[in-house]
């Protein structure tokens, strides 16, 4: 079996996200197939409380990573923090997981941050796809639109097609994959919500990015408090406020507040611990995940709808994207026009007024997400691990020459000092 350097761009803690809880579950798959797995994270491993077993966490040292994977035999990357490794030595096998398009994402927030974080985010990838040897995405539109970026940097090429017609040993689908257990029993409303209404039907939302649309729900919130004034909407507070700008919260906040809803029929709910990371959801009625069209949505593969499905949670959500597809193929809810309130708020009181059709919603997201386990979806990964490899054309055909990244200040620096300068901190 081989040794794994896992290097995890955003910290792990008791209170973790996206893609912390990524690296640590394909840490904890690898583990368990055998292999002997190092996770690298930017903090303390002694706020990551208990690593699963067989897997050892270490503090990354930028200046260093490259001495840090030591006598690994290969790594797997995401971010910022992997140009540190890949500027540093050039002999081991990398994966590059590109399964969150971070620069998509990231276009939106240009405003608060000015266009460095483009800047930075273009040449990134630049140096990782030319420089890794195996790539992970989401879904089948990520692949082809990696495919594209990959034939740009030409490692799309005549050999590397020669050997490879499918181009399954440069870039597979691995997207976020649900428990092989099934879901904990869920905890009372009450426990959860001491002070709800425990009979009132309550809508799951979750987290808000700047490229989520919470204002079309908040505009369909009266439409549905008509039939069921006692409606709660459930928003979650972003567990990492200083990585991320946070512009659609903080409207999404203020038109709660100006209309009396703030607190009561929409609430804003901490971030939960990993091990409670479901219960907010589970003591709802409906998902009600919304978005704007665009690039983003076309490349999202909106990992919550993941777990959502595999709690069983019908859901309302906007189309665009894998999921909304999914959710539309397996009757795992409704699919509604982005920015039509209407269709929102009818969608919401149909499902709310059919207990039948919830059911049944409820069992085609389940007997879907039974197919997605993380042992299943990361069988290429394991397949890779069992016998690492290293594109023999790399260099080649190489079209790009990616420029320095690696020296720059981190994106992550940046960012927290444009968001302390925003809100008139020093």
């Amino acid at each position: 079996m081989s040794r794994a350097f896992l290097i995890c761009p955003e910290p792990v803690r008791a209170v973790t996200a996206g893609v912390g809880t990524r690296f640590l579950t394909l840490a904890r798959v690898l583990a368990e197939a055998g292999h002997e797995v190092m996770l690298a994270i930017p903090n303390d491993p002694a706020e990551a409380g208990e690593a699963p077993d067989g897997v050892d966490l270490l503090e990354a040292d930028p200046e260093r990573l490259g001495e840090q994977a030591g006598r690994h035999d290969w790594v797997l990357l995401h971010g910022h923090l992997g140009n540190h490794f890949l500027s540093q030595r050039d002999d081991l096998p990398v994966v590059v997981d590109l399964y969150d398009p971070f620069l998509v994402e990231n276009l939106h927030y240009h405003r608060e941050l000015g266009f460095e974080p483009f800047t930075t985010d273009h040449a990134t990838w630049r140096l990782q796809m030319s420089r890794g040897d195996f790539f992970l995405c989401s879904s089948e539109e990520q692949r082809l639109y990696y495919l594209g970026w990959l034939s740009a940097l030409g490692r799309v090429n005549p050999l590397a097609v020669e050997d490879d017609s499918t181009l399954d040993r440069l870039i597979v689908e691995l997207p976020f994959g649900t428990p092989e257990a099934p879901p904990p029993p869920p905890p009372s409303r009450n426990a959860v919500f001491p002070d709800a209404d425990e009979d009132g039907p309550f809508l799951y939302f979750g987290g808000i990015y700047d490229w989520y649309d919470p204002e079309v729900v908040l505009e369909a919130l009266p439409e549905i408090l008509e039939h069921n004034p006692r409606t709660a909407l459930i928003f979650v507070e972003h567990p990492h406020p200083e990585l991320t700008p946070l512009a659609a919260a903080a409207r999404a906040k203020k038109i709660a507040d100006e209309r009396g809803w703030l607190g009561s029929r929409v609430r804003f709910e901490p971030w939960r611990p990993f091990e409670q990371r479901f219960e907010l959801a589970q003591v709802c009625d409906l998902a009600v995940v919304t978005h704007r069209p665009g690039l983003e949505t076309d490349l999202s593969l909106r990992t919550r709808l993941v777990d959502l499905m595999w709690l069983g949670l019908p859901a309302v959500i906007t189309a665009g994207g894998t999921m909304a597809r999914v959710v539309a193929e397996e009757g795992a809810g409704a699919v509604v026009r982005p920015g039509d309130a209407g269709a929102v708020a009818a969608a919401v009181r149909e499902l709310l007024a059919d207990e039948e059709r919830r059911r049944l919603a409820s069992e085609a997201g389940r007997r879907w997400a039974a197919s997605r386990t993380w042992n299943r979806v990361a069988a290429p990964l394991l397949e890779f691990a069992a016998s690492p490899w290293r594109d023999p054309h790399r260099e080649r055909f190489d079209q790009v020459a990616p420029g320095p990244v690696a020296g720059e200040e981190p994106l992550l620096r940046r960012i927290q000092r444009a968001l302390r300068k925003k809100r008139g901190g020093r």
